[in-house]
């Protein structure tokens, strides 16, 4: 009978090796060899048979240098594996340059200019100057200027670090306090490809979907109709510029620096859509309130302050006070910067500590009349929202306190987002390599997904009645169109009263869109080809800090044909296992720092390092940052 359960599926946890992998890539076309080596490991007449005919240079990324097209490119020419007619793509580069204004912007009409000191890393960050926010917060000051070209043909010889002096025309008054960049490459009969900008792109040529580097300078101001000097240098793997002069003088070397804020909590800090809604909300909670008597607030992860300096200015005529907690020192400082800029030093006290370990009479006069959380993520929960919420109800805030925000929807869908086929070439086997463990925060595009459902609500959070507690909802989802379930999107709807709302979702117009972005999921346990008609199970559940989902494989069975899951292995257990390990070995790392505080100095040196040059180490920009972070922030 058909009542059975279906065999199991024994490649669950499987994982072709390196050289099923090759020998299925073989298979696919008789010309193709693949090889699992680095460049400077490559031997003529072993891996490489005789010298290429054509070199194809695919290893840059959005700093061009940062990925070892210029290691991989020497090692070849090192190993004398290019003969004099090879032909090699791309053949050249040039780069380009500007100075800029990144403005320590918060969206909302308060000086917010001792937020430039935020303004720094040891890495170069990724920028997009044709997105919204780079729009709004960064200001070309210059006109952009060639920097160096790089010859990659087989004839020229290797490439060495260099540097010169860059002198950039000054186009409007500012303060020079970063530097971007992009390149562009020629491919002969193919045309040109670029990462610039829209409005620098050159004409007839392709845009990558890289962006652009950004590298912080120390700021340095500069007049409509001068001139910028800068020194531009580059290793290997690594561009690097610095003033020249600043003021006529010498440049002095920049201080060192401490106190590092990622680019996504910067670009959290800047929102200017979150900011002013904000505001307006608060704004609005403050004036219900009888002007006779004045009202304290009670600011959550005040971050640099902007929240707090709104409230405090909110009721020029009522003394209104602000307690505002914030775990980062760094974060600290310039709130209160901010707020003696802006007049209303004396109107809010400012604390670092956790909102939990709040004294009631000793940081608190009394209790607060408004309760405002800015502890929220892509995930909603992560920051622990409702941990704080438990703990400050009733305590720490009056009976008919309002709390901001009020409510919160979770919302999703589920998609299809594969590989597919690029150029008629079938990649499915990459999409082993999307997967996450955990949610990952992204920026949805229409043309990266299908969508295949409807939108639905997930979970509902009433923020005066919210309890730290698990929830499990069992839902099923109705499939409006056939294809293979990928993954779920996740995002949410922010309920700051009952009139004013703000969301997450991928929906919204690019000049409204949150930084929050949206919360993807790699559904296991594996992509589901489904039909229009059919319900997908979809186990959803939440701990009150982390947000799971998974397709519920019992009922799945019941489906028929309606509901399929795919025998494709989900995701590389390896490199799953790999990413564990380095989790557990970094942990230790931190352990050992504890019991060994003299060490701390020596692995701070090293990861600054590795921040700094993370090219040359084989490491993410990234995840470099992230790992500075660690030694750089409090």
């Amino acid at each position: 009978g058909g009542g059975g359960r279906p065999p199991a599926r024994e490649d669950r946890a499987q994982r072709l090796t390196v050289k099923e992998v090759n020998e299925a890539l073989e298979s696919r076309c008789a010309k193709v060899r693949a090889l699992h080596r680095p460049f400077d490991e490559l031997r003529l007449h072993h891996e490489l048979e005789h010298k290429p005919d054509l070199l194809l240079l695919t290893n840059f990324d959005y700093t061009l240098l940062g990925s070892g097209i210029v290691t991989a490119l020497n090692s070849l020419k090192a190993e004398e594996l290019l003969r004099p007619g090879t032909a090699v793509l791309p053949p050249a580069a040039r780069v380009w340059a500007m100075a800029v204004q990144v403005l320590a912007d918060t969206g909302v009409p308060i000086d917010s200019s001792p937020a430039e000191k935020l303004l720094w890393s040891p890495t170069l960050r990724r920028v997009c100057l044709d997105e919204p926010y780079a729009r709004r917060t960064l200001r070309p000051l210059t006109r952009p200027a060639v920097v160096c070209g790089f010859d990659f043909r087989a004839t020229a010889p290797p490439i060495k670090p260099d540097k010169c002096a860059l002198e950039l025309s000054v186009v409007e008054d500012g303060r020079a306090n970063a530097v971007v960049f992009w390149f562009e490459m020629p491919l002969g009969a193919g045309g040109v490809v670029s990462s610039a900008p829209l409005a620098a792109l050159p004409a007839g040529a392709a845009q990558l979907g890289l962006g652009q580097a950004l590298q912080y300078l120390e700021p340095a101001p500069v007049r409509e109709g001068g001139r910028l000097l800068l020194h531009a240098s580059h290793s290997r793997t690594r561009f690097l510029f610095s003033h020249a002069e600043v003021d006529g003088r010498p440049a002095p070397l920049p201080p060192p620096r401490r106190g590092l804020v990622l680019q996504s909590q910067l670009q959290l800090l800047q929102d200017a859509n979150l900011n002013r809604t904000m505001a307006a909300a608060l704004r609005k909670a403050l004036f219900r309130l009888p002007a006779s008597k004045p009202a304290l607030v009670l600011h959550v992860n005040a971050g640099i302050g902007t929240q707090s300096v709104v409230a405090a200015q909110a009721r020029p005529d009522v003394a209104d006070y602000v307690v505002a907690c914030e775990k980062s020192s760094t974060l600290l400082e310039v709130a209160e910067q901010i707020a003696r800029s802006n007049s209303v030093g004396e109107r809010i006290s400012f604390l670092q500590k956790d909102c939990r370990n709040l004294k009631a009479h000793e940081d608190m006069p009394h209790k607060a009349d408004v309760l405002l959380l800015e502890c929220l993520d892509t995930a909603l929960l992560s920051e622990g929202i409702l941990h704080y919420l438990q703990h400050l109800r009733g305590s720490f805030t009056a009976e008919h306190a309002a709390i901001l925000p009020a409510a919160a929807v979770v919302k999703g869908m589920l998609v299809e987002m594969r590989s597919g086929e690029v150029h008629g070439v079938d990649m499915t086997m990459s999409d082993a390599y999307r997967w996450s463990k955990e949610m990952k925060p992204v920026h949805l595009k229409e043309e990266e997904y299908t969508q295949l459902t409807e939108v639905f609500d997930i979970f509902v959070f009433d923020f005066m009645s919210s309890a730290v507690e698990q929830q499990v909802e069992n839902l099923e989802i109705v499939i409006s169109r056939d294809g293979i379930v990928s993954a779920l999107v996740v995002w949410f709807d922010l309920i700051l009263d009952e009139d004013i709302v703000v969301s997450t979702s991928p929906f919204v117009p690019p000049e409204q869109a949150l930084s929050f972005g949206q919360g993807l999921v790699y559904l296991q346990p594996a992509e589901t080809r489904v039909r229009r008609g059919a319900t997908l199970p979809l186990l959803a559940a939440h701990n009150s800090l982390e947000m799971m989902f998974t397709i519920e494989e019992d009922k799945l069975t019941r489906k028929g044909a309606d509901c399929e899951l795919l025998p494709h292995t989900r995701f590389d257990p390896r490199w799953e296992g790999a990413r564990v390990n380095l989790d557990d070995q970094w942990k230790k790392i931190i352990q050992g720092l504890a019991a060994a505080p003299k060490d701390s100095a020596s692995l701070q040196e090293g990861v600054m390092r590795f921040a700094a040059q993370s090219a040359a180490f084989g490491i993410d920009t990234g995840v470099a940052e992230r790992c500075a972070l660690t030694f750089l922030s409090d």
